[in-house]
């Protein structure tokens, strides 16, 4: 008989070597064999040369999650890699978005390659974790034309599930290549993750969760997790409510 001890030596080898099998998803998925495929669902390739430093910055940030390993710190992390090394693109709107776009075709073409591979999800949904990072790092930074970065959203899209990642692009591309996979996924429930951080819930059925009436941009499975989540979640509210007050005052003037 194996002893406790042993058992969870086993198992943390056996979850070691799971996600090693993982991340080693991330190495073999370059921008050359993309460009190969038949269709780039929505990502203009040809934009830039291969040589640019757009293509070099989606290497790095790429480098930057195969480091990261599972630590979910898929913004700094990026960050750090191309900040300083590509100020021009952090700089420019139109660069910015064609990041964004290759992030969501390596999501998609993932999806469609990696189809019975285990953790097959983990480059997806740092990919369009990362895409929707940098749409709300353009408006509120760039364009300043949203207050704050939504981060329950990208929060949530970081604990996505299978059903969430695949309708998530399939929203997003021009292409019908996520489609059979949609299918396959779309009886599932709806599930959000619960804006309280200490709460046991885990993720809750969407039809099922209370919004912060406030801001509209929070959500939690119950009325005590909103309660329990208000000293945290004021300030973030209470910039969300007053832009909103502004914008309604300007759009009925």
């Amino acid at each position: 008989m194996v002893s406790r001890k042993k058992a969870k030596g086993q198992a943390r080898k056996a979850a070691k070597a799971k996600a090693e099998e993982s991340y080693a998803m991330f190495k073999p998925f370059s921008l050359t064999q993309f460009k190969k495929s038949s269709c780039t669902h929505g990502w203009n390739h040809d934009a830039y040369a291969s040589s640019h430093d757009c293509y070099k910055f989606v290497e790095a940030v790429m480098e930057a999650f195969r480091r990261n390993k599972g630590k979910f710190d898929i913004f700094d992390a990026p960050k750090e890699a191309t900040l300083h090394k590509y100020p021009e693109i952090w700089g420019d709107p139109t660069k910015f978005e064609w990041v964004a776009s290759a992030f969501v075709s390596i999501g998609v073409e993932v999806l469609i390659r990696q189809d019975d591979k285990v953790g097959k999800l983990i480059l997806s949904v740092y990919s369009i974790a990362y895409s929707e990072w940098i749409h709300q790092h353009v408006a509120c930074a760039l364009h300043k034309s949203v207050p704050a970065m939504y981060m329950a959203r990208l929060n949530d899209l970081m604990h996505a599930d299978q059903r969430r990642v695949i309708s998530y692009l399939k929203k997003r591309i021009p292409c019908s290549c996520l489609n059979v996979l949609y299918d396959r996924v779309k009886h599932l429930p709806k599930k959000g993750l619960c804006g309280n951080f200490h709460c046991s819930s885990n993720k809750v059925e969407l039809s099922k969760m209370w919004s912060c009436e406030g801001c509209l941009r929070e959500h939690y499975c119950s009325v005590e997790c909103q309660a329990a989540d208000w000293s945290r979640h004021r300030e973030t509210c209470k910039v969300w409510s007053e832009w909103e007050a502004t914008e309604d005052a300007e759009s009925s003037s």
